[in-house]
């Protein structure tokens, strides 16, 4: 079957090429002719409408955004009876439309001519920047192009771009950071004074250097002064972001090379930035000031600091902000008695001398070595006391500007919103207060409580203040600090996990002058109502707040073992009820009570509040049973506090990752 339709499609007749090069032709006619129709009758239809609206179809118009906009024009009709044109309608919307397109393009090429130039700067600036760090004394010229892209306009009077100017300034900070020497320079005229080549290329690139520095810091000062409190015109917001850079860079370069030439000078601009209405500027210019703080050996940069500050709460009559003087208990002047240091140092001085007094007359067969090794060993130790007496008349002078400034703010009524900072840095240089000025201050820091018109974070730094005071020094004087103890007692419970408890450290470190450097002068009644409101504050603070309260507590019943009395639930001593509302620790009859608080910090999250809270429960072992790990047994109330401190979204210990089963 296959075979013979086979034989049968064999005997069919074959197409030639040519006609089937006509017959495709022939299909290609009519489908044009087909398309040429339709054309035809689109366009008619289209005329017919074009008539009636009298518009006319043009070509549309892609913008950069890649949207098409469809144009039309008007349609002027042809009369054949008449060789008159008539009156074309004008179409507003069309109008508008046109240009509005333009204005679309022209703001799009503005925009495209901006970036370009923008791109160029940033590249000029890049190039300009690594060309002066490759040699800066031959290409220290260069700056003055880095200068010229700060200013508002350009060379070409064009106006310039707030990028361009943002990081100039930062560029020009840090350009000067690096190839800034660590000495002080000296202006020297190579025409004058005779030297060698490489001698005067250097001197040239150092008072090149120091005019570029100048003339920043110049422009730096006059753009800061619109964030400073005294001016009253409305500034323009890139002015304020000028001026936010330009005081960071001073910052910058201060902590960078406080002893460079024009230290005093920003030192003295930053310092009354400190009043700025602007609190991003004042926390920028106090970190600045606590960086130099804490690295200045030398305390030079800090005595015009300090210096500068004084002026400022003098001039502005303590209408400041409470940075200025929160700022200074960043001194490192803590542990420093002054009086003893100088007495100590003369001694051996004196004993020295004597010494070797004996030493050269036992020895007379080489009296004269001796002789020459002593006048050179005495000479050395001049030089060494007059540096060590030098650096003690500057920490004594830091010291008395600091009180100058506190007594200030001491002496006004109590709303100053610089009472709070004031108190707060009295407490940490307490030590350093002249033993006569003791008893009036202690008054003061009285009547201050007293007067019931301070909030519970003063107080908080008014107590901690005399309990400083009293723990140096103020230990000889006849002051019964009772009165401080109840207002220390009534606001232990204004702390809780809440915005307040940043404010728990003044506390520790309260209680810890008053449980534990002054145990034997607190009675049995009090010591254990301090310890039972301390459990109480437990359960209202994180976890880190409850490991220090925790830790006051196992710290005193360690050092005092008549307060286990506090943990038997059976036995009761004395008569009464126990009563949390009481401001009166005498008389709250807290050895009526328990430390139940123990049994809920026992199902506490944190592991380290379990742990303590059953050493506490059990009489505070040291080994077996309920006994502390040897690191965590070490700690302090405060080092558990900043130890486990989890503010910064870090929880110590780590929590382990879950198990996953398979």
């Amino acid at each position: 079957m296959i075979e013979g339709y086979q034989k049968k499609s064999s005997k069919l007749p074959r197409m030639s090429s040519k006609n089937r090069v006509a017959k495709k032709n022939s299909l290609t006619k009519s489908k044009r002719m087909a398309s040429n129709k339709l054309e035809k009758e689109y366009e008619s239809h289209q005329d017919a409408f074009n008539r009636q609206e009298s518009l006319k179809p043009l070509l549309p118009i892609k913008t950069k955004t890649g949207q098409l906009i469809s144009r039309q024009s008007d349609f002027v009709q042809v009369h054949k009876s008449e060789d008159v044109l008539p009156e074309p309608k004008i179409n507003h919307e069309i109008n508008d439309t046109t240009s509005a397109i333009c204005t679309a393009i022209g703001f799009a090429d503005m925009l495209q001519k901006r970036e370009e130039i923008i791109e160029r700067q940033k590249f000029l600036i890049g190039v300009t920047c690594t060309s002066i760090q490759e040699n800066p004394e031959t290409k220290i010229e260069k700056l003055a192009i880095l200068m010229d892209l700060v200013s508002d306009k350009l060379q070409n009077g064009e106006k310039n771009a707030l990028v361009i100017r943002k990081l100039a300034l930062i560029s020009i900070a840090e350009l000067f950071k690096d190839i800034i020497p660590e000495y002080k320079l000296g202006i020297l005229d190579a025409s004058v004074h005779k030297m060698k080549k490489t001698t005067i290329t250097r001197v040239n690139f150092e008072n090149k250097l120091l005019k570029h520095f100048q003339c920043y810091l110049v422009y730096c000062e006059s753009i800061s002064k619109s964030l400073l409190k005294t001016t009253k015109k409305i500034v323009p917001s890139e002015e304020c972001q000028l001026a936010e850079i330009s005081v960071n860079c001073m910052c910058n370069l201060l902590v960078a090379h406080p002893y460079f030439n024009y230290s005093i000078n920003i030192v003295q601009i930053l310092a009354a930035l400190l009043n700025s209405d602007s609190l991003s500027v004042r926390m920028c210019v106090y970190n600045c000031f606590v960086t130099i703080f804490k690295k200045d050996n030398r305390f030079d940069i800090s005595l015009h600091i300090v210096r500068s500050i004084n002026r400022i709460v003098k001039r502005n009559g303590l209408n400041v902000h409470p940075e200025t003087i929160s700022c200074l208990k960043c001194l490192p002047i803590i542990g420093t008695d002054i009086d003893s240091e100088a007495a100590r140092e003369k001694k051996l001085k004196t004993l020295e001398t004597h010494k070797s007094r004996i030493i050269n007359l036992s020895k007379k067969e080489r009296k004269r070595k001796k002789k020459l090794m002593q006048l050179e060993n005495e000479l050395f130790e001049t030089r060494a006391d007059e540096n060590k007496m030098l650096l003690t008349k500057k920490k004594s002078d830091l010291v008395k500007l600091v009180f100058t400034i506190l007594f200030r703010v001491l002496k006004v009524t109590p709303v100053s919103k610089l009472l709070s900072a004031a108190l707060e840095t009295l407490s940490r240089f307490a030590h350093a207060i002249n033993i006569d000025f003791f008893s009036d201050l202690v008054e003061i820091l009285n009547s201050l409580l007293n007067s019931k018109k301070l909030g519970y974070r003063e107080e908080l730094h008014c107590i901690q203040a005399v309990f400083a005071i009293l723990k140096g020094q103020g230990e000889i004087m006849n002051i019964d600090p009772v009165r401080f103890y109840s207002h220390l007692y009534k606001n232990l419970l204004t702390i809780h996990a809440g915005n307040n408890q940043e404010d728990f450290p003044a506390i520790l470190s309260t209680l810890d002058s008053v449980l534990l450097n002054r145990r034997k002068d607190i009675t049995y009644q009090r010591y254990l109502a301090f310890l039972k409101r301390i459990a109480m504050l437990t359960l209202q603070l994180l976890h880190f707040g409850s490991l220090g309260c925790l830790g006051v507590i196992k710290s005193a019943m360690a050092l005092n073992g008549t307060l286990d009395v506090i943990l038997d639930t059976e036995t009761i001593t004395g008569s009464g009820n126990y009563n949390p509302e009481l401001d009166e620790p005498d008389y709250s009859c807290a050895n009526c009570s328990n430390l139940y608080e123990l049994s809920a910090l026992h199902r506490h999250y944190h592991p380290c509040v379990r742990r303590l809270s059953t050493n506490i429960a059990n009489g505070t072992p040291s080994t077996g049973p309920g006994s502390l790990p040897v690191d965590l047994a070490k700690m302090s109330a405060i080092e558990l506090y900043n130890n486990f401190d989890s503010s910064k979204m870090v929880f110590s210990p780590s929590i382990p990752c879950p198990n996953i089963s398979v």
